[in-house]
């Protein structure tokens, strides 16, 4: 955890485009282009959200035996719900989970 917090604690990053270097700058926010730990990051704070929001018994469609709450893949989420209003309930708790990991829901 201590490694991870001090890759992304106090970064500075420039830009080079068409061989000119712009000024460094303080970055607070975001992950590095191209870090190998980005894609397993983000998984696992979609994991968590989630977890926090469809995963509580209320949410979903039945497929013969089977429930399908949400699928995701990278940044995009489809959550699944038999009925509108549990649909809207299952957004609204979703971006009130996603706003403390610095997410927003479109």
């Amino acid at each position: 955890m201590n490694l991870t917090k001090a890759l992304y604690t106090d970064t500075c990053n420039c830009v080079l485009a068409d061989g000119i270097t712009s000024d460094w700058f303080q970055v607070d926010c975001g992950m590095r282009q191209g870090c190998k730990i980005a894609a397993d990051l983000f998984a696992v704070s979609t994991d968590w959200l989630m977890e926090r929001t469809v995963h509580r018994g209320w949410c979903g469609c039945t497929l013969g035996e089977e429930v399908f709450t949400d699928l995701d893949f990278a940044d995009d989420i489809a959550l699944f719900a038999d009925m509108l209003e549990v649909l809207l309930l299952a957004l609204v708790l979703l971006n009130e989970e996603a706003a403390p990991l610095g997410l927003q829901i479109n």
